[in-house]
């Protein structure tokens, strides 16, 4: 098995067929299917079921699959290392960040990556936090912004924010910021809720379990904006950090209050594959990341959130 076998394999899985990848390859056509008969007698197993529609992957082709993108990806990671300790910075990072912080960063982050460093490519997706926990340890993502987590061995962990939760209701509402409402009187309150398993929403039952209190579940959507415009709209009211809905109140379409106690609050992370080599621009960008983090709390930017990082 060597690079070229596996560069002809994952080729030939994207454009199913051997006359297209033997053109993007740039090698003649019998060479490409000598390569997969290669590999496929030193695997000792099918890896493409052949038809007039094209080529297709076995079983065992798509167990393959996996492995041969990471191999392929670490060798070019290799590359951008070695080029990186010449001094130059480039290659590409993959960062999976919150919906409800996503807004708020994206921009920020690609601008201040643009400015410093030009040849790496960045690719930001948006997630809740299961999904940035599931991609992260399949490798599809470099790090991620997300809900702190349950631990897991195949991810690290570093808190960077904490912020409060509020009570958000439409803007007809007799909500007041300066009047802080406690649990009770929330269970009053039509709620508009994420679905399970979303971590904000095991987070809230959580601290209303604790504090012994009743939630008034009226609707359930993943959905942000969906849950935004049905709060504006006058169906019910959410619980969310003031950063989801910096623009609405702005606006004056949102209102919110503080919710006694400390046990709505939620903490974001950093999260990292823990054992994945990390190539050196993803390190460099990574604190550029940090860097963004802090500068949008310092600014005020980030309403209520509190910087919690600590340097070991």
């Amino acid at each position: 098995m060597d690079i070229k076998q596996l560069r002809t394999f994952i080729t030939i899985l994207e454009v199913e067929n051997i006359t297209k990848a033997a053109a993007m390859l740039n090698i003649v056509q019998p060479a490409v299917s000598r390569q997969i008969q290669m590999l496929e007698e030193e695997l000792g197993v099918k890896l493409f079921n052949r038809s007039r529609h094209g080529m297709a992957l076995t079983d065992d082709g798509k167990l393959l699959e996996p492995y041969a993108r990471r191999i392929l990806e670490d060798i070019e990671s290799a590359k951008l290392e070695l080029t990186a300790n010449k001094g130059v910075i480039r290659g590409k990072v993959h960062i999976g960040v919150l919906s409800s912080i996503s807004e708020l960063l994206s921009t920020l982050i690609m601008s201040v990556i643009k400015e410093k460093y030009p040849e790496v490519q960045v690719k930001i997706s948006v997630g809740y936090s299961g999904h940035l926990k599931e991609w992260l340890e399949a490798g599809d993502i470099d790090l991620a912004l997300m809900y702190d987590s349950t631990p897991s061995k195949l991810i690290d962990l570093i808190p960077l924010v904490r912020e409060p939760l509020f009570l958000i209701g439409a803007a007809q509402t007799l909500l007041r910021l300066n009047k802080p409402m406690d649990l009770k009187e929330i269970e009053n309150f039509p709620l508009i809720l994420p679905c399970h398993p979303h971590r904000l929403r095991t987070l809230i039952e959580q601290a209303s379990k604790k504090n012994k209190s009743n939630l008034n579940i009226y609707a359930e959507t993943n959905d942000l904006n969906i849950q935004k415009q049905l709060v504006i709209q006058g169906f019910g009211y959410t619980i969310l950090p003031l950063v989801s809905v910096i623009n609405e109140l702005n606006t004056g379409s949102m209102k919110a209050v503080p919710i006694v106690g400390n046990d709505f609050v939620r903490v974001i992370t950093l999260a990292m594959h823990s054992t994945r080599n990390i190539p050196k621009h993803v390190r460099i960008i990574t604190g550029e990341i940090m860097g963004c983090v802090r500068r949008s709390i310092d600014e005020k930017k980030w309403p209520n959130a509190k910087w919690i990082y600590e340097r070991e």
